[in-house]
């Protein structure tokens, strides 16, 4: 943890000269006790604010401090720092500060961060976020990205969803119940009804994919599609690939007599 915090406060230090360090729940004593910041001066304030400000303005104008409260933030019209604190940072030391700071991220995603908490709790999947993460990234994006390392896809949307597919000719749902536990499920299904056009009251992988497979052989045939072109262009891509095949054939065949796609067909000849 201590690593954590030294790497948050460092992040600050690149853009500040001076970073405030407020310790509400007098958890991170030890922590500051315990930190070596190359160039900057550790300053802990109990009841001296005239004085460290005297030192921070006039007596060392260009160093940098890092400025240490054991207890809750004071309010802004007690705070006689208020004015250095506003023009400076402020550094929160709460698990999500923590893992916000360690992935770059500004302040504006903590709520998903909070939303998401189990995502961020597995070490394996923060590093595998590391290595994808941008900083012009929007939430969507991000979460995205979160479902791609949930399901152990390396692409876009479209990969996920083969992944999801493979698991379901599998006969598991292990990525559906990582995704379910950490929260990104009513993200996956409006991604769904987004890029494909797939609602339902109870959406599903199974359902979704008896839904696809009606919806392009429907296309197919001449009749109305019930998903967007982007689900035709995603089907006959996951056609395609090779790496896929299998998990194609088998739900073709296992959906075919569901469908009654045998017996359309052949009604269809037998009119003609």
């Amino acid at each position: 943890m201590l690593d954590r915090i030294a790497k948050g406060l460092e992040g600050h230090f690149d853009k500040h000269r001076m970073v405030f360090w407020y310790d509400p729940a007098r958890e991170f004593r030890a922590a500051f006790d315990g930190l070596t910041l190359s160039s900057v001066t550790k300053v802990e304030v109990v009841n001296t604010e005239f004085a460290v400000k005297h030192r921070i303005l006039r007596e060392f104008p260009k160093d940098q401090f890092l400025l240490y409260w054991e207890g809750p933030r004071p309010a802004d019209i007690d705070n006689w720092l208020l004015d250095v604190e506003l023009a400076n940072a402020v550094f929160k030391t709460d698990q999500v500060a923590i893992w916000l700071s360690d992935l770059g991220l500004p302040i504006g995603f903590e709520d998903l961060v909070r939303e998401h908490h189990e995502f961020f709790r597995s070490s394996r999947r923060m590093e595998k976020l590391k290595t994808v993460i941008r900083g012009d990234d929007t939430k969507p994006a991000l979460r995205l990205k979160m479902l791609a390392i949930c399901t152990g896809a390396d692409g876009g949307f479209d990969t996920v969803v083969e992944a999801l597919l493979m698991e379901l000719a599998e006969g598991r749902d292990d990525s559906l119940r990582v995704i379910g536990r950490i929260g990104l499920d009513p993200f996956l299904w409006d991604q769904m009804a987004r890029v494909f056009g797939y609602r339902a009251e109870r959406p599903s992988i199974g359902d979704f994919a008896i839904t696809l497979f009606k919806s392009c052989y429907q296309s197919a045939v001449g009749g109305e599609p019930i998903l967007t072109s982007d689900a035709l262009v995603f089907f006959r891509r996951w056609k395609n690939n090779r790496n896929a095949g299998e998990a194609f054939a088998k739900l073709a065949a296992d959906y075919a007599e569901a469908l009654g796609i045998a017996e359309d067909l052949a009604n269809a000849i037998s009119a003609h």
